[in-house]
């Protein structure tokens, strides 16, 4: 059995279970839509020209690295922020643009910070219900129980934040999102600062009770794993660009661009030649669709699609080096021809040992090929 320990107690107690499944109360779900929305920090540009569409009840990943622009997005949504140029709409009507803006408190919008931001010196219940100002004290502590029955924590609606574990302060970060019931649900990285291990299961509770609030969801995140997991969609984020849009399988296997590619998977670069719709390599030839003769290209495959065998099958190759890494063998392997080790992933990698001589092919699922692209772009 899961068990943790509380800050102020030593003894083991069972982790507390989340509350039923379909219980939470649903919300009428917004659009949430970003036209031509740009800002800058002191003439540094964070957010540069997205245009955006959130439909209602979807959940959308925001993914890109640190620095990218995403919480500043999701700052402009919440009217913490207020963009340098363009306007944000919810259910078409201007919050916040050229001729409106509505204070955070009037958008119908929640937000979950990545620290949860808890006050220490309210007990669960008061801090889940401090933003009901609308209801009368009673119904506000009515709806805060019902919110935290849903995540687990109805029992110790009179404790304080710090007798609770990082993950149960999560959870209650989550019931006072959803409490007011907004249209628009707005999470920066919210399982950041839980344990790997129980990170998985959080995950899976949160989206549940998002499909059942309905909401409209966006959250932001690095983790393209977690994105792929959570997200209806993902906008993938560059220097305050949206670089792709689309579900996760779309991303995934049809990048538009080389940084697209290696955001989701570890990648070999491998030299080729460009021809007309196809590029040639040392491994042969494989479809490169709007590749024309002349182009500088990058081409790359995917670990998992670099395959090993018998001498003779496919391009001469050597193993360098083995790691196991429990579902996989991590392989590197010299191969004739190129000039630099490619790295291969392969579930039965303990027949391979170092020194050996093997057979390399390619997985044409797993060769992309792209037009090179300004890294400055």
């Amino acid at each position: 059995m899961t068990v943790m320990t509380k800050p102020d107690d030593r003894t083991l107690v069972p982790a507390k279970r989340w509350g039923v499944r379909g219980t939470a109360a649903a919300t009428i779900a917004a659009r949430l839509t970003f036209e031509h929305v740009s800002h800058d920090y002191a003439g540094l540009a964070a957010v540069r020209d997205v245009t955006l569409a959130v439909e209602p009840g979807e959940v959308l990943c925001l993914l890109g690295h640190s620095g990218c622009g995403k919480t500043t997005l999701l700052r402009i949504a919440a009217g913490v922020e207020r963009q340098s140029t363009g306007r944000v709409l919810i259910n078409e009507r201007e919050v916040a643009g050229p001729n409106a803006f509505l204070p955070p408190e009037k958008r119908g919008v929640g937000l979950m910070f990545q620290d949860y931001a808890l006050f220490p010196h309210l007990t669960i219940a008061d801090n889940v219900a401090f933003g009901l100002t609308h209801l009368a004290k009673s119904e506000a502590r009515h709806e805060a129980v019902v919110a935290l029955t849903r995540v687990g924590l109805a029992d110790y609606a009179d404790d304080y934040p710090h007798a609770l574990s990082g993950g149960e302060q999560q959870r209650v970060a989550l019931a006072r999102a959803i409490a007011p019931r907004p249209g628009v649900l707005l999470m920066d990285e919210p399982f950041s600062g839980l344990d790997r291990r129980l990170r998985d299961a959080v995950r899976d509770e949160t989206l549940s009770v998002l499909r059942e609030t309905r909401a409209t969801c966006v959250l932001v995140t690095h983790d393209p794993e977690e994105a792929m997991r959570m997200g209806d969609r993902i906008a993938l984020m560059r220097k305050g660009r949206l670089v792709q849009l689309g579900g996760a399988d779309d991303l995934y296997n049809h990048p538009a661009d080389m940084f697209v590619a290696r955001f989701f998977s570890e990648l070999n670069e491998i030299d080729a030649v460009a021809g007309t719709g196809e590029v040639e390599t040392a491994f042969g030839r494989y479809a490169a669709p709007g590749i024309s003769p002349g182009d500088a290209l990058d081409v790359c495959v995917r670990p998992q699609g670099v395959i090993l065998g018998e001498p003779g099958e496919g391009r001469a190759g050597r193993v360098l080096r083995r790691r196991f890494i429990g579902e996989v063998d991590l392989v590197d392997v010299a191969v004739e021809g190129l000039d630099l080790p490619i790295k291969a992933r392969i579930r039965d990698g303990g027949r391979f040992a170092v020194g050996m001589d093997v057979g390399v092919r390619l997985d044409e699922r797993d060769v992309l090929a792209f037009a090179r692209q300004d890294d400055d772009s």
